[in-house]
């Protein structure tokens, strides 16, 4: 998968009782060119992984359904939007050094939409579910004392916050 420079699990607990959990992988971060916000672009590469626990009456009711497996070509029928009750984003952020100096990078990932299929059910035995969710991405220039900062921790990681993680990951300052 490449390196790994953070990871978080967006949370999405459904109407119907489901919570579906897309963990989130960011394995790379790149100057893509220039912003009024600070001079630089940034773009990422992120990937999901995506899993579900649904109550045992939904369970019961698609058993007999045919099994649906990741990879394979999303079915057309029998789709059902479901109310998003409540979530916790995924946070994923970094401190990297780019040719405009140190940055802070962060991306909070959020669920806006829903979907069920209760034609269906994953080798677990769940309904099949569709989440569809936004990127937001901040970035922001670091305080000059924050290269001091990095020389001595560089690689390392530290976790602030549930709501703010903050990784340092493979900072190179000259």
């Amino acid at each position: 998968m490449g390196n790994v420079i953070a990871v978080d699990t967006l949370i999405v607990e459904l109407e119907d009782g489901t919570v579906v959990l897309v963990k989130l992988t960011l394995t790379k971060i790149e100057e893509s060119g220039f912003s009024p916000l600070g001079g630089i672009m940034f773009s990422g590469k992120l990937n999901a992984d995506i899993s579900s626990i649904s109550p045992e009456k939904l369970k019961e009711k698609v058993k007999d359904k045919p099994v649906h497996y990741s990879g394979q070509q999303l079915p057309t029928d029998g789709w059902e939007v479901v109310d998003i009750k409540w979530q916790r984003p995924a946070v994923l952020g970094a401190t990297v050094n780019t040719s405009k100096g140190i940055f802070s990078f962060r991306v909070v990932a959020e669920a806006t939409m829903a979907a069920r299929n209760m034609n269906y059910r994953t080798p677990a035995g769940d309904p099949i579910y569709y989440v569809a969710w936004v990127y937001k991405p901040y970035w922001r220039p670091q305080e000059k004392d924050a290269v001091e900062r990095l020389k001595s921790a560089e690689g390392a990681i530290s976790y602030t916050s549930p709501s703010e993680p903050t990784y340092i990951y493979g900072v190179k300052v000259n």
